[in-house]
Parts: structure tokens; C-alpha cells; sequence
């Protein structure tokens, strides 16, 4: 069985206090394992009334999936008037202000919950700028970034899907890469750190092929694959794009459907012994995502080469 990105365990304090407890969660290693999650809140009631004041040492960075006019926003019991919160604007809340909120509206968002020590753990490894306190924001309003929209509506098939179909680096590669993009744009430093060179060295690069093919079911981060070639991990990200063209959980699926093409055609195997050999959790996923990938099922795809 593949290792996957952890549907979490333990309960989110957002999710907690919006009486959303059961909502999907999605915690990544990345960032040194420091919280960093994907959350989607979806809540059709009206009238739930004043939620549970959340205090936390982190940022929410919320897409708003549909448009919610009537509500009320609290920081340290102080009104905040909400403005603009409609279907396709982003919000950034500082959860260290004590909110809560008077729901009266159903709603539906998407977010990124970002703990500050996950800022800093990043800026630590060269990620991003270092000592990050803010994220600049209007507190009770939206904005409108293409870019967050984009990378949060990625990750709502794998907030829905089974846990042992979402791999742990396609969830750290999009939370990195939002939570960048997020200090880039918002946050209290303005410069990102020197710009980086060229691709991978030849030996980081075979280093970094030969774990990803030992760990084809999954159960590898973006973190130890960047250690391994003696890299921060926006270094090596963007170094092994550069030098493949593909980001590392893009290879990862190439190779997996390079596998799987190579045991159709050589061997006699069921699809669900090749699914489990190429890492899928089982048939049905092996089918689904090799369709998409390749434009026919695994059966065809096998009838074809041996016609």
C-alpha cells in the first residue's frame, strides 16, 4: 500500500470551532512536520450563531467557494464589519487575534492553515525570507489572487478522495508552493532570498530518481528528497523542474505509468497485482488514473499493444 498524506488524526482547532469537527484535513510533513494543513469547511445551516473563539499562533488563508453575505467577524470580542466575502475571493485571517465568528449564512471555503512556526522552519531552510511575523492583510476583508485560488482548488480532489489514493508529496508540493507564494505576496519581509542557480547536479539528480523509485508507492517528502541532495527544498524543487521538467510528484507518476506500460505489455499479470506493484492503493485506482493519464484503461491499453 502506498504511504499517503495524512488525513489528520487529531482535530483541527478551526474546524473544531465552527462545529465542523468531522471536515476533511489534510496535514503535511512539509515544513518540518510543523501543522502546516489543508482544510475544507462546508456547512449548509443557517443560523449557527457565534462560533468558538480560535487563538492559535497561525494564519488561515481561506477560499471562498461560495459567496457569504451575512456574518459577523469578532477579534478579542471587537465587531470587524466582513466585506466582500463572495465566491472566488481569498481572505487571510491571523488567528493569534482571538476570532470568532456569528454565522448566519451557509458556507463553503477551502483554506490553508498556516502555522507561524511552519513560516519559520521554511525560512530556516532557505524557502522563503526569514523572520516573517505578518501577513499583510485588512482583517474582514478579500482579495482577489489568481494564484492561491488556483493551488487551494487543487487540492479539493484530494480533500474528497480516499486517503490511500492522495500521495503525501503531491499534498507537500502544493502546500509549499502556496505557502511561498503566500510570504511572497503578503508577507512583512519583501525580498525572497539570492536567486537560484541552474538545475541539479548529475549525482543530486540520479539521487533524487533512484529514492523516488524505491518509494514509487509513496511514503517519500519533498523534505527528504531535498536533504538528500544537501538542498533546501525550494532549491531542489525548482532545480529538479529544471532539470527534468517535471515536479517531483509529476516524475513520480510518469514513472509509475512507465511501470505499469512495461508489466501490461512483458508479463500476464491481473491489473490488480500490477495497481500494487506501481504503487496505486488498488485496481480502481490504478484504472482511474492511468485513464486519465494515458487516454484508455489499463485492459485496452494492453489489447492494443499485443494486436
Amino acid at each position: 500500500m502506498p504511504s499517503v498524506a495524512r488525513q489528520a488524526p487529531t482535530k483541527n482547532p478551526v474546524t473544531e470551532a465552527v462545529g465542523l469537527p468531522d471536515a476533511p484535513v489534510l496535514t503535511t510533513r512539509a515544513a518540518r512536520g510543523t501543522g502546516l494543513a489543508f482544510l475544507e469547511l462546508n456547512c449548509e445551516r443557517r443560523n449557527i450563531g457565534i462560533t468558538h473563539p480560535v487563538h492559535e499562533d497561525a494564519f488561515l488563508v481561506a477560499l471562498q467557494l461560495k459567496t457569504c453575505p451575512d456574518f459577523d467577524l469578532y477579534a478579542d470580542g471587537k465587531p470587524i464589519p466582513p466585506k466582500d466575502f463572495a465566491a472566488g475571493a481569498v481572505a487571510i485571517f491571523d488567528l493569534r487575534m482571538n476570532l470568532a465568528t456569528d454565522l448566519r449564512d451557509p458556507f463553503h471555503a477551502v483554506n490553508l492553515y498556516l502555522p507561524h512556526k511552519a513560516l519559520v522552519a521554511m525560512g530556516d531552510h532557505g524557502d522563503i525570507p526569514r523572520h516573517i511575523q505578518e501577513l499583510r492583510h485588512t482583517p474582514g476583508t478579500t482579495v482577489w489572487d489568481p494564484v492561491a485560488r488556483d493551488l487551494l482548488l487543487a487540492m479539493r480532489p484530494a480533500l474528497a478522495a480516499r486517503p490511500d489514493e492522495t500521495p503525501e508529496l503531491f499534498v507537500d508540493h502544493l502546500a509549499l508552493a502556496l505557502s511561498i507564494h503566500v510570504a511572497r505576496r503578503y508577507g512583512d519581509v519583501a525580498a525572497l532570498p539570492r536567486q537560484w542557480g541552474g538545475g541539479l547536479a548529475p549525482w543530486q539528480e540520479r539521487r533524487a530518481k533512484e529514492l523516488l523509485d524505491v518509494h514509487m508507492g509513496g511514503g517519500i517528502t519533498l523534505d527528504t528528497l531535498a536533504r538528500s541532495c544537501g538542498l533546501s527544498v525550494r532549491h531542489f524543487t525548482r532545480a529538479f523542474r529544471q532539470s527534468t521538467g517535471m515536479a517531483p510528484y509529476q516524475w513520480l507518476q510518469y514513472r509509475r505509468m512507465e511501470k505499469a506500460k512495461q508489466l501490461l505489455e512483458e508479463s500476464s499479470a491481473p491489473l490488480s497485482t500490477i495497481a500494487l506493484d506501481c504503487g496505486f492503493a488498488d485496481q480502481s485506482h490504478f484504472t482511474r488514473t492511468f485513464s486519465r493519464v494515458v487516454g484508455v484503461t489499463p485492459g485496452t491499453w494492453r489489447r492494443l499493444q499485443r494486436e
